[in-house]
């Protein structure tokens, strides 16, 4: 069975890779392309158009100019559907409004197609994008979505597309990077990425740049800890994507007016060091607005990490297979972290547990199976 997987955002190649190296495993070949800029992964023996792959490699590597942006314009709309006929199925993960208009061609040529949507897709838009979404949905084969986004897409469209619906995860490729991370090397690069913090204990802030992550009420929430309780803790800020520099100029600002030590991470990090921030993190607050289930969230309740998270976000599979964090209102976090600073070792035996749940729901091989019986519908 071959596969034409599209995905926008370059910085999900890793996973998208991984994606398409496991469905290879178990006989589905997929080849990926990323939309923004047109690099491609492929494991299908399938010959494309050698002038679409030209023009791929012009988009990629030339500098941006109008003529570079009139090929990108062209490749997306005109050569990039002269592939669907190809395959068996075209994937359009994280479902853009731009998509729509390859979604027609699909259906111009009779091709079957998927919408696998991701977080941002449904949960922060607006009606207007929902209605302009509908095209999608009504002439797509199958929606591919996680418990919460299922939830989201019921509340926005009622039953309608219950027959297409199929609950899936991605498997999680940041575990096996945990795990093969010795004391020492752990011990390393904790010191590599914070300095000499002592016996603090680590206190991981979100995990990336964009505001809806409530960095600030986060400060904010540290700001009331007794000057004892800020002289125990560093705080780190994941925030490698997302932000821009007068945000992260006004964290520092904030963070330097508490005299708690910190650091911010800006830069991309490699696997290694993001799997150190989990492994070393002891405490982590997450009170994003909306969240889809991150990755990254499921590494630190996988590490064992004592978790405080928003009550109003959808995480009703930790909730329903008793996987242990504490949830909070807003105007509580500063409690709960006291709470966790005083009590650690028993919020710590509560988190232990963690682990193997976790890797029972979201590793690799928990969630391949399910993803390629869906495609063999």
């Amino acid at each position: 069975m071959n596969i034409l997987i599209l995905y926008p955002y370059y910085n999900h190649r890793g996973l998208m890779h991984n994606f398409s190296s496991r469905l290879k495993k178990s006989g589905i070949y997929a080849d990926v392309i990323c939309v923004s800029n047109y690099s491609y992964e492929k494991t299908t023996n399938l010959s494309w158009p050698s002038f679409l792959v030209k023009c791929f490699k012009f988009v990629g590597e030339s500098k941006d100019g109008w003529v570079k942006k009139m090929v990108r314009k062209l490749v997306y709309k005109n050569l990039i559907s002269k592939l669907f006929p190809m395959y068996d199925v075209v994937d359009f993960h994280a479902y853009l409004p731009s998509y729509n208009e390859l979604m027609r061609r699909c259906v111009q040529k009779k091709v079957k197609y998927d919408i696998t949507p991701w977080g941002s897709d449904l949960m922060r838009a607006a009606a207007e994008k929902k209605r302009h979404l509908q095209y999608g949905f009504d002439h797509c084969y199958r929606i591919k979505l996680t418990d919460n986004l299922h939830d989201i897409m019921v509340e926005s469209y009622g039953d309608i597309y219950e027959d297409k619906s199929r609950i899936v995860y991605f498997g999680n490729s940041d575990f096996p990077v945990i795990d093969s991370l010795t004391e020492s090397e752990t011990n390393e690069m904790k010191y590599k990425l914070y300095g000499d913090t002592g016996n603090k204990r680590i206190v991981v802030c979100g995990y990336n740049g964009i505001s809806s992550q409530n960095h600030i009420q986060m400060i904010e929430a540290i700001s009331v800890l007794s000057e004892t309780e800020k002289r125990s803790i560093h705080v780190v800020f994941p925030m490698t994507y997302g932000a821009n520099k007068d945000y992260m100029d006004g964290i520092r600002s904030k963070m330097e007016e508490l005299s708690v030590s910190y650091t911010i991470f800006d830069e991309f990090l490699e696997a290694k060091e993001i799997a150190s921030i989990r492994k070393t993190a002891d405490i982590v607050i997450n009170v994003q607005n909306t969240d889809a289930m991150a990755g990254s969230l499921q590494d630190h309740l996988y590490c064992g990490n004592v978790c405080i998270f928003g009550e109003w976000l959808n995480y009703s599979p930790y909730t329903n297979n008793g996987i242990y964090y504490i949830k909070t209102r807003m105007e509580d976090i500063a409690g709960h972290l006291k709470d966790a600073l005083l009590h650690y070792s028993e919020y710590q035996s509560l988190c232990i547990g963690n682990h193997d749940k976790i890797k029972s729901l979201f590793s690799w091989e928990a969630t391949i199976a399910k993803q390629v019986s869906v495609y063999g519908e």
